[in-house]
């Protein structure tokens, strides 16, 4: 269990994974559209995208060719609101 939950704060560790986890609160998107709208390249969006994935915060499915990534549990996206209200009350 806690090997899980180092997992968990690994994939929360992180600017650029935060950033795509708040996109992916918003709506399911493909690697493509991450990676545009961050302005990351295809290597740097796999591998945030893949550490998502492997700390369970990310779930994808397949579609032909695309990717498509969303929040694994509508819980992750209650950790994510909470966590920012934690920051914006604590000096």
């Amino acid at each position: 269990m806690l090997k899980r939950l180092e997992g968990v704060f690994f994939g929360l560790a992180d600017n650029t994974r935060l950033k795509i986890l708040n996109l992916l609160a918003k709506e399911e998107l493909c690697a493509c559209e991450v990676m545009a709208a961050l302005d990351l390249t295809q290597p740097t969006t796999s591998h945030h995208l893949g550490i998502l994935e492997r700390s369970r915060l990310v779930a994808s499915r397949r579609e032909g060719k695309w990717v498509f990534f969303r929040l694994s549990s509508p819980r992750v996206g209650e950790v994510l609101t909470k966590s920012f209200s934690l920051v914006r009350e604590v000096p």
